[in-house]
């Protein structure tokens, strides 16, 4: 009875998408290499940051100027030449910048740096202007990324990338965020023309111990949207670190404080909110979850979360 109690457990990792590599993480640093604040390295209306996750690195996303993601991390003594996967989390080129820069750069020591970039499947979605022209931020790097030798890896739903780590895909949007800009672009599908809500924006998640955590460039799909599903695909336990952009720079006090209270009641109990969250954005939210600026303060070229020990902030944020 034990045997085939156990080969039908096998079985079931083999049928069930992710259950084989079911599990959580040990040990995880995620650190901040571009965003507008700096006091080391270069700021820039940009996002990206190295993820340190049992043993595996990811670059998720790439900055937007070329040379910015290669500049702060030669800054901070931080090697990306063993990083293999990058993860783009949307299409826009303040996150997909830096895409070619490093992969040309960084195969010239590891021929697999910066190799696999992975990507929601709508991700190449035209964009289209009121002139029908596509202004996809990613489309026009794909021909040049490929013939560097680089793939693009298509997820059409959440996946586990490494035991506890998970890829989202997609987000429902089952709250009505609107944290996009929109700039008058349209996806054009059968229906007709709607507006681009960004409808590929993806996040990583972490799974641990002491709770989830989050990691987002822009929270297009919403901080809120995004947390949940995290509970949905990886357990649900509180989510309790948030890391990245939220697109709150533009809301309303009324929307922030709506965000904060949400978060609260997930369980976050560390932030580490950077680029298009803004920085009046992040204090409201700081007091909403009831923080302090060691547990939420605001991002920086250089600030990091490490599961254990919480934030370190860089000085000009301490």
């Amino acid at each position: 009875m034990f045997y085939r109690i156990l080969a039908l457990l096998i079985c079931l990792a083999f049928l069930i998408p992710g259950a084989a590599l079911a599990g959580q993480v040990e040990a995880l640093k995620v650190t901040v290499l571009s965003t507008m604040l700096a006091d080391q390295g270069l700021g820039e209306w940009g996002y990206s940051a190295l993820v340190e996750v049992d043993g595996r690195k990811f670059l998720f996303d790439t900055g937007a100027n070329p040379d910015v993601v290669l500049k702060n991390a030669k800054s901070l003594g931080i090697d990306l030449s063993k990083v293999e996967d990058v993860i783009v989390s949307h299409n826009h080129g303040d996150h997909t910048g830096g895409l070619i820069a490093l992969r040309r750069e960084l195969m010239k020591r590891n021929p697999l740096a910066i190799g696999r970039a992975h990507v929601s499947g709508n991700i190449f979605l035209p964009r289209l202007s009121g002139d029908g022209a596509d202004q996809n931020g990613l489309t026009p790097l794909k021909a040049e990324y490929e013939r560097l030798g680089g793939r693009f890896i298509l997820h059409e739903g959440a996946t586990q990338l490494a035991p506890g780590v998970w890829f989202t895909g997609p987000v429902p949007r089952n709250n009505s965020e609107t944290n996009w800009s929109t700039g008058g672009l349209k996806i054009r599908t059968a229906a007709g023309d709607v507006v681009d809500n960004v409808p590929e924006d993806a996040a990583l998640v972490f799974s641990t111990a002491e709770g989830l955590v989050v990691l987002t460039g822009c929270g297009h799909a919403g901080i809120v949207n995004i947390s949940e599903y995290a509970q949905a695909i990886a357990g649900t336990k509180p989510v309790f670190a948030v890391i990245g952009g939220l697109h709150l720079f533009a809301k309303s006090d009324e929307v922030v404080d709506w965000t904060g209270a949400q978060l609260r009641r997930l369980g976050v109990k560390y932030l580490l909110a950077g680029h298009c969250t803004g920085i009046e954005a992040t204090w409201r939210l700081r007091a909403a979850l009831g923080l302090t600026r060691k547990t939420a303060p605001v991002s920086s070229v250089g600030s990091a979360f490490t599961l254990g020990k919480g934030i370190m902030a860089s000085a000009i944020a301490a």
